[in-house]
């Protein structure tokens, strides 16, 4: 294994590490020396990877970002050419486990608090909020020109549906008890069907109940 590889071992372990432990402590008692232990590794290693806790957490963010999109971009392509069924998968790859584990939601939601005074946090998480917008805009306005839909505000249509994604995810993280990954999918579903009823009617539909036995 070259140096290359083992580098990019190492940095996947320390963001992997900064991730387990913002969702176990948060940020206040962050601290390197804690970072190190959780990745099994000396603080001195740390230091050589990354000059400053500051870079290591920036790495995280965008670490974050860059696998969320990828996951994003895998669904899509794998949803075929229409573009209902590829805003479907959108849905369902934003409520994946992989992606919108109970961990990882707190993590991003602990960079979105801090945002307001970390310029460069604020910056990479505006970058991930135009571009999901410039993608779900593209797909409001190939479904309205594919169903015949006319005066539709796509730019409203877009940012509401990004807005209650986001709120979805808190509602995921601070109720799971209540809320379900189902339950918040169709949530979304009954969004983009009060829009394009013909293409997502049916996703909207309730659980049927499960019947009784017969004799």
């Amino acid at each position: 294994m070259g140096r290359a590889e083992i580098k990019e071992i190492r940095r996947t372990q320390l963001i992997e590490a900064t991730i387990d432990m913002i969702a176990r402590h948060g940020f206040a008692a962050l601290t390197l020396a804690d970072i190190a232990k959780a990745a099994h590794l000396s603080s001195g290693i740390v230091n050589f990877y990354f000059r400053s806790k500051e870079e290591l957490l920036v790495a995280t963010l965008r670490h974050l970002a860059a696998t969320y999109e990828r996951f994003i971009e895998q669904a899509i392509a794998q949803a075929g050419d229409e573009p209902a069924e590829q805003f479907a998968a959108i849905i369902e790859a934003d409520f994946n486990p992989r992606i919108a584990s109970r961990k990882h939601l707190t993590v991003w939601y602990a960079f979105w608090g801090e945002a307001r005074w970390r310029p460069e946090y604020l910056e990479i998480c505006a970058d991930i909020s135009a571009r999901f917008f410039a993608q779900t805009r593209g797909l409001c306005a190939a479904i309205a020109e594919r169903g015949g839909y006319r005066g539709l505000d796509l730019d409203a249509i877009a940012r509401g549906f990004n807005a209650m994604s986001d709120g979805l995810w808190l509602d995921l993280l601070t109720n799971p008890k209540t809320v379900s990954r189902d339950d918040l999918k169709r949530v979304s579903f009954v969004y983009l069907a009060s829009v394009f009823p013909r293409e997502f009617a049916l996703h909207a539909r309730p659980p049927q109940p499960a019947q009784a036995a017969t004799a």
